[in-house]
């Protein structure tokens, strides 16, 4: 059972960390520089997991060339990701940014029927297809700029898009580097991505007063998060932990109902975000 215990922290950390960013998107002024701030404590906080572990002057660089040619693109595609996730939560709800961001999920499998000569099956094209129409469900009704723009919604599925190409791109990287090893490359190397072409310290020094503490503990459970998975995943079959990480979504959109007061169009995020859980169980 240590795996579920792994899989629910999981999702109470990525819940967590879905309602926090966008508190601190609505907040800031600069939401790249914020988004710089946070990707720089991340990954200071995995060099310094690297260290602990005894393996930041022991790296294993002896791979094929291939291997660096995976780590390179799906590091440039986190780093869209980060670039832009803090815009597109500021832009829209937390409970329809998880929503759309099921799309990585629908990515991560459609590229894997060709990278991995994975097979097409029924279920997963009627899964793909519920995800899909949990898209198109938040993306109607009643429309508030403040709350669900198109903008938004077009910068969500850019960075799903981006996200589930990464994804993709994991189980490649983890062949041939060591999973701690990868996590250190993924967050360190996306961070002059998210830099260019320049942001201005000033706005760099005032999205960290903005934003305080709290960028820290959100990069520190993005990490969290991302580790405890690892380590269900290391226990058991990704068939079993990956349905259960993805009821974040689901939560997500409860929680921003209840504790950000997203309370626009409240059954029919509820009802996307039902639909899009159950399109992911049938893609995995």
């Amino acid at each position: 059972m240590q795996w579920l215990y792994f899989s629910v922290g999981a999702v109470i950390t990525l819940t967590s960390i879905n309602l926090l960013q966008r508190v601190l998107a609505v907040r800031s002024k600069n939401t790249r520089a914020v988004s710089f701030v946070f990707n720089f404590f991340a990954a200071t906080i995995s060099v310094i997991y690297l260290g602990l572990s005894g393996k930041l002057f022991n790296l294993n660089l002896s791979v094929p060339g291939i291997a660096w040619i995976y780590l390179f693109i799906a590091v440039f595609m986190y780093a869209i990701f980060e670039r832009y996730k803090f815009k597109a939560s500021k832009l829209i709800d937390a409970s329809v940014y998880s929503t759309v961001l099921n799309i990585s999920v629908l990515i991560a499998f459609l590229g894997s029927i060709f990278l991995y000569s994975e097979s097409l099956t029924l279920a997963k094209l009627t899964g793909g297809s519920l995800v899909l129409l949990a898209l198109f469900l938040v993306s109607q009704g009643k429309k508030s700029k403040k709350h669900l723009s198109l903008r938004g919604i077009m910068y969500t599925v850019g960075i799903a898009v981006a996200l589930g190409f990464g994804w993709l791109l994991d189980k490649k990287g983890a062949m041939y580097f060591s999973p701690i090893t990868y996590n250190f490359f993924v967050w360190l190397l996306p961070l002059p991505i998210i830099f260019f072409p320049y942001i201005k310290i000033k706005d760099l020094v005032d999205e960290f007063k903005i934003s305080s503490w709290k960028i820290i503990i959100l990069s520190a459970l993005n990490i969290l998060g991302y580790m405890l998975q690892l380590k269900a995943l290391e226990i058991q079959e990704a068939t079993k932990v990956i349905p259960i990480i993805q009821t974040t979504a689901l939560f997500t959109a409860l929680f921003g109902i209840l504790v950000l007061k997203e309370r626009e169009n409240i059954g029919r995020k509820i009802i996307a975000a039902i639909i899009a859980l159950a399109g992911v169980f049938m893609l995995i």
